[in-house]
């Protein structure tokens, strides 16, 4: 995801996704969207210090079996911190999918900065998708 802030533009990317399948079919979708200037979700986006950005990471299950374990990993962007706390949103999960976040160092408040684990407890039907989002502001 092309992202430009501060007049430089920087590729922004999940760092990792695990998940316990034995099939291809895991369809990884992250979008972004600038809460402060009412943008659409998009893959690639322009914002100015202060705007408030959101990063949608879906997961959807396109193979024929459930999947388990599945860890997203994350991070926030240069010259961006954390602008809320994460918290999994149940109504973005599935009811058979739990969700922990946590940070190398445990941090998890306003103004984070860093790489964001998201491990998501339960199985993921086929056919299903789950949701996590996070908001940074930037400086």
């Amino acid at each position: 995801m092309l992202v430009i802030i501060r007049g430089f533009l920087f590729y922004i990317c999940i760092i990792s996704v695990s998940y316990n399948s034995f099939g291809s079919g895991v369809i990884l979708t992250k979008t972004v969207t600038n809460i402060t200037q009412g943008s659409e979700a998009l893959t690639a986006l322009e914002g100015q210090p202060g705007d408030v950005i959101e990063y949608n990471i879906d997961v959807f299950n396109g193979t024929d079996d459930a999947i388990s374990n599945i860890q997203l990993v994350s991070t926030v962007p240069p010259f961006t911190a954390l602008a809320a706390v994460i918290l999994c949103n149940n109504s973005d999960l599935p009811s058979t999918i739990s969700c922990d976040v946590t940070t190398p160092d445990g941090v998890n408040r306003v103004g984070y900065q860093g790489v964001i684990r998201w491990q998501l407890i339960g199985k993921l039907g086929a056919g299903h998708r789950a949701n996590v989002r996070y908001q940074v502001t930037i400086k």
